[in-house]
């Protein structure tokens, strides 16, 4: 895989000159997850799915309409405005 450039800049030394203030347990923390997530390579990597994420938590076998009905008749109100 090609490395990453930004200009004349590598992304790990952009990363690094980020990363520099990070104690040294960090930082060894930090490696521990990089090594990690390489090894992890035989994985599939999901994207990142809002359906599926909220799954089960808002109107389940509701349509669209339905849900956005639903929202609109439980807005409540109790601002009143004084007249002038």
């Amino acid at each position: 895989m090609p490395a990453t450039s930004l200009g004349n800049n590598h992304i790990t030394d952009i990363y690094m000159s980020a990363l520099s203030s990070l104690s040294k347990e960090d930082k060894i923390i930090l490696a521990t997850k990089l090594l990690n997530s390489a090894a992890q390579t035989d994985k599939k990597k999901s994207k990142l799915d809002l359906r599926t994420c909220f799954k089960g938590d808002w109107f389940e076998g509701k349509t669209a309409k339905e849900a956005a009905d639903e929202l609109r008749k439980s807005r409540t109100f109790n601002r009143t405005v004084s007249t002038w």
